[in-house]
């Protein structure tokens, strides 16, 4: 398989807009509350410490993408297995953002148009991004990046007008147990799905640093996606974002500036299309390579279209519609935990005691 490199800088801006993604448009706050700030903060900390395990291991095997440090690890058979396991993964976590987003567009902008037509526009884009490479998936990423990030700031100051901060009023009115409860789907969704990246950190060029890499990502998509939320808390309060399935995309609808400035919500919807395409483009690579890995075959894009459409017509299948969807987020978590944390622990753990007596070490920078 041909080795494409791209910078450290690039690799922790795809971190950063994948942890974005379709978390921009959903997020679930009807456990937490107005505490929700606090679950996803608390979110932030659980996933350091597992972001330190996938870095390690990363480090451990610098030049294996995940799916060979499976078979390192576990050997041929069992390896295999599991590489199918997480390609089903990867490939099911692109399918739930391609529908993620098109039920978003749906409901908040074109009612009357299929979802089919706007999932096909963008499965077709995801194939077309995988066929030009990773190096230009990463370079276009870089390139949207400040864009993003300046239409998010500008969103979280055009709101203050209208934020109330007895929004955010008791806090822990109901105690510590509704936050920690709530605090493990934030990890799950978005954060524990950056384990995507131990695919891809092993193409960084220059000097290995995949901890550092994975950490300045999830702390700065983190920082942007509290940002969100917070604003969201500050303008809707409750029990208005406990019933809004698209939280980001109402609060923002309620920005009016002297009468003169309104109708910004298109821009968030670019942003949050945006983001969720990155996201896409990202979990169909992993799925293309896994399945690259089990076959033996050189190339992940000759994989991309049979995978793509593949990914595409699974989007299609998944929920009956946008309330099952937001009930699934609740599901996920366990769904994800094998894949999230498990997993990786065994790799961990086996691989260190199955490597002791080299003199390398699992952890570095």
């Amino acid at each position: 398989m041909r080795k494409e490199k791209i910078s450290t800088t690039q690799a922790y801006m795809l971190i950063i807009n994948f942890i974005l993604g379709t978390s921009l448009a959903l997020t679930n706050y009807s456990v937490a509350l107005q505490d929700t700030w606090i679950s996803v903060s608390l979110a932030i900390f659980y996933a350091t410490i597992m972001v330190i395990i996938y870095g390690s291991i990363v480090n451990r095997f610098p030049d294996m993408d995940l799916f060979q440090i499976f078979e390192a690890v576990f050997g041929k058979v069992a390896g295999k297995i599991i590489s199918f396991l997480y390609t089903f993964y990867f490939l099911h976590l692109g399918a739930l953002c391609v529908r993620n987003i098109t039920e978003y567009i749906q409901v908040v902008s074109f009612p009357e148009t299929p979802q089919y037509f706007t999932g096909l526009f963008i499965g077709l884009l995801a194939i077309y991004i995988l066929k030009c490479g990773l190096e230009v998936i990463a370079r276009t990423n870089k390139f949207l990046s400040p864009i993003l990030l300046f239409i998010t700031i500008l969103t979280f100051v055009m709101a203050i007008p209208k934020a109330d901060i007895r929004n955010f009023l008791p806090i822990l009115y109901n105690g510590w147990k509704p936050v920690l409860k709530a605090s493990f789907s934030p990890f799950a969704f978005p954060f524990g799905e950056t384990v995507v990246f131990m695919v891809l950190l092993n193409r960084v060029e220059g000097r290995k640093k995949p901890i550092r890499t994975y950490l300045i990502g999830i702390y700065l998509g983190g920082l942007i996606l509290l940002n969100v939320i917070i604003r969201n808390i500050l303008v809707l309060g409750f029990p208005n974002l406990e019933f809004s399935n698209f939280p980001s995309y109402y609060a923002v609808t309620l920005i009016d500036i002297g009468n003169f400035i309104k109708g910004i919500e298109l821009i968030v919807s670019i942003n949050i299309t945006v983001a969720g395409f990155i996201k896409v483009a990202i979990s169909l690579l992993g799925a293309c390579i896994g399945i690259c890995r089990i076959l033996n075959i050189s190339d992940y894009k000759w994989v991309s279209v049979p995978m793509g459409l593949l990914m595409l017509s699974l989007s299609f299948i998944l929920f009956d519609n946008t309330m099952h969807m937001v009930e699934w987020i609740d599901i996920y978590k366990y769904y994800a935990l094998p894949f999230h944390i498990i997993i990786p622990l065994l790799i961990f753990v086996v691989g260190m005691f199955k490597h002791k007596s080299q003199n390398s070490t699992f952890f570095g920078d």
